[in-house]
């Protein structure tokens, strides 16, 4: 991995003409963290980046931060305004985007840190959608007060929506890739974007990684954190509110005092556990509530789960939606989570239309408690997840950016 200290000679375009040297196609890409530490998306975004690289595309990756030292990928610092967080996200995405422009890079991808880009694919979904719909977290009036003033006068909330809206407001894009359905309908509904102008790309899984096979690790799982022969259910998130943790014991909580077997909800992820630690307490519930905090090791936890269940109020896609099913766990989620535009209810999982009624989510993990139906949503979970594999993202992504350069070409030579 290098850096913009020592800068590379630029190659030759593939836009250009025959006989010019190799046509290798130089992509760019603005990402504040470069590296699979920080989340989902970046983890998708440096996986993508890594193949590109073994695949004869010229990386160029503008960042704040990295940590992954990358063979072929040529990372470019980012001075930013360190304060406030508002000034810090505008900084990087005005700097970013001059510099990415300078250079003139075949293929650009946005996916929120920038001001333009040849392709936009906004992991984070449509910022006002999240602005909104996340607020439904907070059940208390007074609470749900409090958030929406904090939201509106936050200048990193308005920022943050004029760096997402800059691109769509100059129509300078070829291309928008949502990694969902929900995404797709949300770009539309907020920014007029023609449904023709974009396309739906479910993000990959690895389908090596995440594997029934990962049962071999249940015994030593399930050691590590005192956990017996109990049922177990799994959620994985960095944001226990944002993804129904409190809706998910309380619906734990009931099942159990209806005689269910011996439950376990085994936590994994970031986050404040007090208040469901009390919450817990409240509904005797808290011997049933097991910590597990983060991992590098995700792929244990689930081969040592009966069943996810990713409550999410909001969540663009969730690629734990997506481990889960390529593990063979049936998946439980809402329709406020991208990542169940893949799901059939009732068959690899089950999806919820309101979290706000605590009886569907009752019902859908009851339903899983049946041995029967829970083999026969795992052997369809796995059967699913191979549809979107690493692999199928990666043509899909390739197919977009070849498209982009035809469409460049075209426009260049009319």
């Amino acid at each position: 991995m290098t850096t913009n200290e020592a800068n590379p000679p630029t190659p030759p375009s593939p836009l250009r003409g025959e006989g010019e040297g190799p046509k290798k196609i130089r992509f760019a890409i603005g990402l504040r963290d470069f590296s699979k530490k920080k989340g989902g998306a970046e983890r998708y975004l440096v996986d993508l980046c890594t193949r590109m690289a073994s695949e004869d595309f010229e990386i160029h990756v503008y960042a704040e931060h990295w940590s992954d030292e990358i063979h072929g990928i040529h990372v470019h610092r980012i001075k930013t305004i360190r304060f406030p967080k508002s000034l810090r996200l505008l900084s990087f995405a005005v700097r970013a985007t001059k510099e990415m422009e300078k250079e003139n890079y075949d293929v650009t991808l946005g996916v929120g840190n920038t001001l333009k880009a040849h392709i936009l694919q906004p992991h984070g979904g449509v910022h006002w959608a999240w602005f909104w719909r996340s607020l439904r977290a907070y059940d208390h009036p007074f609470l749900w007060v409090i958030k929406f003033l904090g939201r509106v006068l936050s200048p990193k909330q308005w920022i943050q929506g004029y760096i997402e809206n800059a691109p769509y407001k100059k129509n300078g894009f070829y291309r928008i890739v949502a990694i969902s359905d929900m995404v797709k309908q949300d770009v539309m509904r907020w920014y007029g974007v023609p449904e023709d102008r974009i396309v739906v790309i479910y993000n990959g899984v690895d389908t090596e990684r995440f594997h029934p096979r990962n049962c071999q690790y249940r015994e030593e799982i399930r050691r590590r954190h005192g956990i017996g022969n109990e049922f177990v259910v799994l959620f994985v998130s960095n944001n226990f509110r944002m993804k129904g943790l409190a809706q998910l014991i309380q619906a734990l909580a009931k099942i159990k005092k209806e005689g269910s077997p011996p439950l376990k909800c085994l936590i994994l992820g970031r986050g404040r556990k007090d208040p469901y630690v009390r919450l817990a307490n409240k509904l005797g519930f808290s011997e049933e509530l097991v910590f597990a905090g983060s991992t590098n090791e995700p792929e244990k936890y689930y081969g040592a789960a009966e069943l996810l269940v990713h409550p999410a109020f909001y969540d663009a896609y969730s690629l734990t939606v997506l481990e889960a099913l390529a593990s063979g766990l049936p998946v439980i989620t809402t329709a406020s989570a991208g990542a169940s535009g893949i799901l059939r209810h009732r068959e690899e999982g089950w999806v919820i239309r309101d979290l706000k009624d605590g009886e569907e989510l009752r019902k859908a993990i009851t339903y899983f408690l049946n041995e029967k139906r829970r083999h026969q949503a795992a052997h369809l979970a796995r059967e699913k997840a191979k549809i979107y594999s690493e692999q199928a993202n990666f043509n899909q992504m390739i197919a977009i950016f070849e498209e982009t350069l035809r469409n460049r070409s075209m426009k260049m030579e009319s």
